[in-house]
């Protein structure tokens, strides 16, 4: 897939705070492409935020919003899609992201991811009430996940034009893991 030049998206992957929206949007601009952020997708489809939705609903429904995002993307070209945390988690959204284009997971370690995060208010699952090794668990348990990626490129001490040109770069070359 990666090989190919003619390819129809880019998709990215990884934790909250791996840079996904931020890359996204200057990886776009670059490309002459649309960011389309699957959260915004959700937002827009089901009317309500994603901690509301994870509140009255639960994670197993916000997933189930997730793989019907992507299909809705399924015969669209020129997109960079920004994809949440969890995406990977269920086997179709795999299927899914491959028939959209190359996938490229966007790593970064556990102190970089912390401080990216912060004290965001609009990630259910890093909120308030979930302990730190909680966090770290949940980043551990999707990290044989986000390594099947076509590219993996490492954003650490990376400006966004460095993670873009070897995001770039990679797929020209075939989408070796980096």
């Amino acid at each position: 897939m990666c090989g190919n030049s003619d390819f129809r998206n880019i998709v990215l992957i990884g934790f909250m705070g791996a840079g996904k929206s931020t890359v996204g949007r200057a990886l776009a601009a670059a490309a002459s492409f649309r960011l389309v952020d699957t959260d915004d997708l959700i937002i827009q489809n089901r009317g309500r935020s994603i901690p509301q939705i994870f509140a009255e609903e639960g994670e197993k429904a916000f997933r189930r919003y997730e793989t019907e995002a992507l299909r809705s993307l399924a015969d669209t070209r020129g997109l960079v899609v920004a994809t949440g945390g969890g995406i990977v988690g269920r086997p179709e959204n795999w299927d899914l992201m491959r028939l959209l284009g190359p996938i490229v997971y966007l790593r970064a370690g556990w102190p970089t991811l912390r401080a990216r995060i912060g004290a965001c208010t609009n990630r259910p699952l890093a909120s308030g009430d979930r302990s730190e090794e909680e966090v770290v668990a949940l980043l551990q348990n999707r990290l044989p996940l986000y390594e099947q990626a076509d590219l993996i490129v490492d954003t650490e001490n990376k400006t966004v034009a460095e993670v873009i040109d070897e995001i770039r770069r990679g797929i020209e070359n075939g989408c070796e893991h980096g």
